[in-house]
């Protein structure tokens, strides 16, 4: 995040000027500087002046946030984002890893965090964003352990800044069985920020929209860097579409970060009707791992030409880029990599293959990962010249080709396995059955998932987001018919949905969709199967 520096550059040269906006809440340029000032105060005399210390928070986006993080930049204390709908274990598995001595949370997310047991939690020092500690409650942490977000805005200002510490930032990075830490050691934020005006020309005349989690990263990243440049940053107001179309209209905002629930739920919304017409929108990124056509179509129509889908993941954060206009022409999960990234496809040698060829997707760039913190979970890295000296690539758990146009074109998830060892045949045609589905005019979301369940068997599960009210028939039909003629050796069983829940990073979250909808599923195949017993009988 932004630092104390570049926040007080800013209010020297525009006191006056907003730099945040928070529905009702304003704040200046310079009263960012004195609330991040006063704040870095207080954590300043609560941590150790030396050695390394680390930070988590687990609270919704506000300027409260904003605040904290600015504290923790300039004291050059790592802050890392926790994803509030992750189950305990997993949470616990990454406080366990980061040891953090400080732990920023909301009321809302204090019950969460106090079912997180990990070794260090009783030293850390725990504040409360949204109000002063007035009471105790049993299963609260008491004591000196916990205080308010005021407690610290009360505290005398810094007369200097504490010597520099270490760099290291961290990032959650999902995987099937845990949350395992990406770490990254080295600074990249000052290449970055000048590959991104070179990418999408942001200047300090933009206002840019906040629509997304600060703890997903590539939010974190467009919002550092819009600070940075001086433009105002607007936090939209969470799950409630109105207020968010009514913000773009106040505000006019000119760029954007937003995920892509909030996304669909925007544009479903009758109150974004005529957004393109009333702004001046220029630029809205949001993950594009699972975005459909029936998005992007209306996004084109509702509000013009803006909508960017990113390719993007917590160990190499942003890496690509669909275009507007890309995205009307090119197959989906189709990416050019931004500035500052190199993407190649690699052969079964390791070599760069050829445009066209399918292979192992690696990625080198400024914000990959330098490795997982303390642990030892598959990973590889190479050191390639393909032209332009030797870089270091991180080999993902991708596969995809490059076009003749140098864009990566994503086919299949390779995963951690040796692709020797999985069912090629099955896991392409799973990913092309995804990308045929959302192509249909039918739907509006739809997610593809194999199942091997006692009372399924090993089949296809596969909800869907009919495109109105009244059209879920439709959809079963046009669904039924592709799934078989794409995959006809595996059962499927199609099912409307009111949604598919994602994470910030575009990943569906399949455990929380399979325990919704897989009961619905048995329970309708246990009234077909008594409905055909009683009229043979």
């Amino acid at each position: 995040m932004i630092n104390l520096d570049d926040i007080r550059r800013h209010a020297a040269g525009c006191p006056g000027g907003v730099a945040l906006t928070d529905g009702e809440k304003r704040l200046t340029w310079q009263e960012f500087a004195e609330a991040v000032e006063r704040v870095a105060a207080g954590l300043a005399r609560r941590i150790p002046r030396q050695g390394p210390v680390r930070s988590v928070f687990l609270a919704d986006r506000g300027w409260e946030l904003v605040v904290v993080m600015a504290a923790c930049a300039t004291l050059g204390v790592s802050c890392t984002g926790l994803d509030p709908a992750a189950d305990t274990d997993r949470l616990t598995h990454v406080l366990d890893r980061l040891e953090p001595s400080l732990v920023f949370t909301s009321g809302a997310h204090r019950p969460v965090l106090d079912r997180c047991l990990w070794p260090a939690g009783s030293q850390a020092l725990h504040i409360l964003l949204d109000g002063p500690v007035t009471e105790r409650t049993p299963g609260q942490r008491t004591g000196p352990c916990l205080v308010g977000l005021p407690e610290l805005l009360d505290t005398p200002p810094l007369t200097e800044l504490p010597d520099a510490r270490p760099y290291e930032s961290f990032a959650m990075a999902p995987d099937h069985d845990l949350t395992r830490v990406a770490v990254r050691r080295t600074p990249g934020e000052q290449r970055q920020l000048v590959d991104l005006v070179d990418e999408f020309g942001f200047d300090s005349t933009d206002v840019h929209l906040l629509a997304a989690p600060l703890w997903q990263q590539t939010a974190q990243d467009l919002t550092r860097a819009m600070l940075v440049l001086g433009a105002r940053v607007v936090i939209g107001p969470e799950q409630d579409p109105a207020a968010l179309a009514a913000t773009l209209r106040t505000a006019r905002a000119t760029t954007g970060v937003i995920a892509p629930t909030t996304l669909s739920e925007l544009l479903a919304h009758p109150d974004s009707a005529g957004l393109a017409d009333t702004g001046r929108l220029r630029c809205l990124v949001t993950p594009g791992r699972h975005v459909g056509r029936w998005v992007v179509n209306a996004a084109w129509e509702r509000l013009g030409p803006a909508l960017h889908l990113a390719h993007c993941s917590p160990e190499t954060g942003l890496t690509g880029i669909m275009t507007p206009e890309e995205s009307l022409v090119v197959p989906m999960r189709s990416a050019r990599p931004t500035l500052g990234n190199t993407v190649v496809v690699l052969t079964e040698h390791d070599e760069a293959a050829a445009p066209g060829v399918t292979g192992r997707v690696a990625v080198a760039g400024t914000r990959v990962m330098d490795g997982y913190l303390d642990d030892d979970g598959p990973r590889r890295f190479l050191s390639l010249d393909i032209g332009q000296g030797e870089q270091r690539f991180l080999v993902t758990g991708e596969l995809g080709h490059l076009d003749e146009q140098s864009r990566l074109v994503v086919t299949d998830r390779a995963g951690g396995a040796p692709l020797l060892e999985r069912d090629t045949a099955v896991d392409a045609a799973l990913l092309r059955l995804e990308a045929d589905l959302l192509n249909l005019p039918c739907l509006r979301d739809t997610a593809v998932m194999r199942v091997n369940h006692p009372e399924l068997g090993d089949s296809l599960v596969v909800p869907f987001v009919a495109v109105a009210v009244g059209r879920e028939a439709t959809g079963v039909k046009a669904l039924t018919a592709t799934c078989a003629r794409r995959l006809p050796s595996l059962a499927t069983h199609v099912l409307a949905v009111d949604d598919i829940p994602y994470s910030p990073t575009g990943r569906i979250r399949e455990t929380e969709l399979l325990d919704a909808v897989v009961p619905i599923i048995a329970l309708n195949l246990q009234l077909e199967q008594s409905m055909h017993q009683e009229m043979s009988s």
